[in-house]
């Protein structure tokens, strides 16, 4: 029979009303539950068991026992006023409801869509709503016969055992029994009323009738699915689905997805692809047992919940028996189409019942797995996002967090695609470990060691960014988020915590004194030098008032050297030089328009040369993206996309239009490539040490990947840092204690420069499986480019060796028209 057959002979008002709704959106199939539930259930039936009332009589007898019941507890309830006002004051709530208008679970992602960690409100718990379209017939169906038989031809209420309820419960005086529909059941649940009492009753069965004249019935099942509670903390079905049976929907990279509950009868031991789930076999039969144990939960969800008590199962399984015995009552199919389809599997038998009870035994309910991955790297979004969606209004003093912010994130819904690569970030802390714990050959020095035991070393921290795009692609705030050592930290993030950057701040400097003339074979005297720090010229004498930098060692190298030679070396003296000639102001804003804004104008003097103003990891990390970037900043970027449960993009971020701002020349910004990526300057300093090269890595072509590096090694060895760069990737790694307590004897070489060495390598393509002792494939994304580019605008000139001025000795680069006029 078709939509039109059933119009012109309507079965009742009410009934022809909502199929007319129906029709009018859309006229879609799957808009039409109602007159293929009429056709399906009764049509069908009536003929099979040789129904004798027409559907339109029985619709009659029972809407005029609808009301009569209706009348009947108002008589007894003496609260028609207030059950009108409550109906009125309770509606926009219901028509909330419908559009969908409660607590939803909010999930991270990496770029790749692997689950980082789910947030949702714990008062209310978890809930991820699906739409009817996605809902298989056979959870339908187990549903109705479990709660409401008559769903798909009632007003919203069953008259019949409404009748049998307010007798019971008159002849009690009180009420003992319920009768409550799926319909009912959703305004108890919107409302929260546990109250046990005919005044509710009344104004459910109220509220419940005007729902169904208000919404089409598959809109009233779909909310029910949404909003019922299914376990202990499962808020509608989709999450019970995936938390009981670790089923997992299928989205694209805008979270259109497919849900969990769509894939109720696919067995997960048999997939041929194990990332899609789709592509797992189907077993009607697990699907009704799934189906026929769900739909016995909303009864007693917490009792019920099998993930939470051992007796809960046994209760289940009970529970699960009167679903699938009614389902046989009526007469029932295993339907596996999904919304209104059809997708018939056969009709449930007593023998059917048997073997699905068999099956039910076996299920292993898995429960709620809220893994944390890259622990530091989601908190800061979080923290991020947070602040961001609350305006920074009504910060929680503990936390940082905006409280309005954060409960936006609780509770709405929000799926959040990030810039991290879970296989690099898992490559990191897997790398950490083995670089702080694990015995390790000491390049420098020819030994093996153990940092954690022997150098008293024992945390790290990681970040990794493209340089193009501002993406952080790895985030690892300490060496282990669980260890609760104060060394360690644990869930403090020191990638977000200023410290000391030491001798990687140069670069900085260098970067002004080059805007201010200078070229590498500038070359400068490093012995002991007195510098004035606030106090006036005429008062100046050596050692008052005044700053003496040493190098590494307390020492002085005291030979006159080249910036190129200076920087490669980490010598301090040329370096506080080269502050003084740039100038207070311009080194300030310097470091300002490379991104770093924890450095205030009083902490500016000549020692900040040596970096003594407390900066961030992953601030130092967006500073050399500048220069590896061509002088371009792009802020760090940490989300990608955020989009609804329903599929509306909410952000996006084009990483093929960064939007970057050019803060620095493309010359000067290679002026300081150049200086960083001379392994051959190094070696007077670190001899055969190459942990700040790739020379390792033999191209095809016999050469190496370029890459830029800095150390940095703060007093007492308190802080040891390595941050450098490829054309494509800025790493930064800091190591040392949380807990301020100094190192022994280790420098940024030794304390962070293997780690870094490994992690940049590894991004960058290349991973040696051997040294690393962890299995190597590629990471999920590819940065091909191995050499610097080298912009127009720049030369290279041979200058005096001795005073930097034209001559012979020493090939350096330099801006056009900046050539040194005179012979040294």
């Amino acid at each position: 029979m078709s939509l039109e057959q059933i119009e012109t002979d309507p079965p009742d008002e009410l009934i022809y009303s909502n199929l007319i709704h129906a029709k009018q959106e859309q006229a879609a199939p799957w808009r039409r539950p109602h007159a293929r539930r009429i056709q399906y259930k009764y049509i069908r039936n009536k003929h099979k068991r040789a129904h004798t009332v027409t559907l339109r009589k029985m619709q009659i007898r029972r809407t005029l026992l609808s009301i009569f019941c209706c009348l009947l507890v108002i008589l007894i309830s003496s609260g028609l006023g207030e059950s009108f006002s409550y109906y009125q004051s309770l509606l926009p709530s219901v028509q909330g409801l419908a559009s969908k208008q409660f607590d939803q679970s909010t999930h991270i992602y990496d770029r790749n869509g692997n689950l980082l960690y789910t947030l949702y409100n714990p008062k209310e718990g978890r809930g991820t709503p699906i739409s009817y379209t996605q809902i298989p017939g056979i959870l339908q169906d187990a549903q109705i016969a479990a709660e409401d038989k008559t769903f798909w031809t009632n007003s919203g209420v069953d008259p019949t055992a409404t009748a049998r309820s307010a007798i019971v419960d008159l002849i009690a005086k009180q009420a003992e029994t319920g009768a409550s529909t799926l319909t009912q059941q959703i305004i108890k649940n919107l409302s929260g009323n546990k109250d046990v009492s005919g005044q509710r009753k009344l104004n459910e069965a109220m509220l419940a009738i005007g729902l169904t004249q208000e919404y089409p019935k598959w809109k009233i099942l779909e909310m029910y699915f949404n909003i019922a509670p299914y376990g202990a903390q499962e808020l509608g079905v989709e999450s019970a689905v995936q938390d009981y049976f670790g089923l997992i929907p299928e989205c694209d990279a805008q979270f259109n997805c497919i849900p969990a509950t769509a894939f109720l009868d696919r067995d997960l031991s048999h997939c041929s692809d194990p990332h899609h789930i789709s592509t797992c076999q189907s077993e009607p039969l697990l699907a009704l047992a799934r189906a026929s144990l769900l739909a016995g939960l909303p009864q007693n969800p917490v009792n019920f919940d099998p993930t939470i008590a051992p007796g809960n199962l046994s209760a289940l399984l009970v529970r699960q028996d009167y679903v699938l015995n009614q389902m046989l009552k009526l007469n029932m199919h295993i339907n596996l189409g999904m919304g209104d389809h059809e997708q018939d599997k056969g009709a449930i038998t007593a023998d059917t019942v048997r073997h699905v009870e068999a099956l039910s035994k076996q299920i292993q309910f898995i429960g709620f797995q809220n893994r944390l991955l890259a622990p530091h790297f989601v908190w800061w979004v979080i923290y991020e996002l947070a602040n961001a969606l609350g305006n920074n209004q009504d910060i929680d003093p503990r936390t940082g967090l905006s409280i309005p912010g954060l409960r936006l994130l609780l509770t709405g819904g929000f799926n959040i695609r990030t810039t991290l690569d879970l296989h690099l970030e898992q490559y990191v802390e897997q790398a950490t470990q083995r670089h702080l714990y694990q015995p390790e050959l000491q390049k420098l020095t020819g030994q093996v060691l153990t940092l954690s035991k022997d150098r008293n070393i024992h945390d790290a921290a990681t970040v990794i960014m493209d340089s193009h795009t501002g993406e952080i692609l790895a985030m690892d705030g300490s060496a282990n988020w669980r260890d609760s050592d104060p060394r360690v930290g644990g869930e403090l993030n020191a990638a977000l915590t200023p410290r000391q950057p030491a001798s990687t701040f140069k670069p900085i400097i260098l970067a002004s004194a080059f805007e201010m003339g200078w070229y590498p074979g500038i070359t400068l005297q490093d012995k002991r030098t007195y510098f004035p720090i606030g106090a006036p010229q005429k008062q100046f004498v050596a050692s008052y008032n005044t700053y003496e930098p040493t190098d590494y060692g307390s020492t002085y190298s005291n030979m006159t050297t080249n910036l190129d030679f200076a920087m490669s070396n980490s010598l301090n003296v040329p370096a506080v030089k080269a502050y003084m000639y740039a100038g207070k102001q311009q080194v300030y804003a310097m470091a300002q328009r490379l991104g770093i804004t924890t450095i205030q104008p009083k902490q500016v003097n000549p020692t900040i040369a040596l970096g003594t103003a407390e900066v961030p990891l992953l601030q130092m990390v967006g500073a050399y993206q500048v220069f590896a970037n061509a002088g371009i900043r792009v802020p760090p970027h940490n989300i990608l996309d955020i989009s609804d449960n329903y599929g509306h993009r909410l952000y996006h971020y084009d990483p093929t239009h960064p939007n970057g701002t050019q803060v620095l020349s493309p010359q000067i910004a290679y002026l300081i490539t150049s200086l960083l990526s001379d392994e051959s300057a190094r070696k007077y300093e670190f001899h055969n040490d190459h942990n700040l090269s790739m020379w390792d890595w033999p191209l095809p072509d016999h050469t190496f990947p370029d890459v830029a590096a800095k150390t940095g090694t703060t007093d007492n060895f308190k802080d040891n840092w390595t941050i450098g760069y490829t054309p494509d990737l800025v790493v930064g790694v800091w190591s040392g204690n949380a807990n301020n307590i100094g190192a022994t004897d280790s420098i940024g070489l030794t304390g962070a420069a293997p780690l870094w060495h490994s992690v940049i390598e590894y991004a960058s393509g290349h991973c040696n499986q051997a040294n690393d002792q962890i299995a190597c494939p590629p990471p999920d994304f590819d940065y091909p480019d191995r050499h610097f580019n080298i912009p127009p605008g720049l030369t290279q000139q041979e200058v005096n060796t001795y005073n930097g001025l034209a001559g012979y000795g020493y090939k350096s680069w330099m801006i056009n028209g900046e050539q040194p006029m005179q012979n040294g």
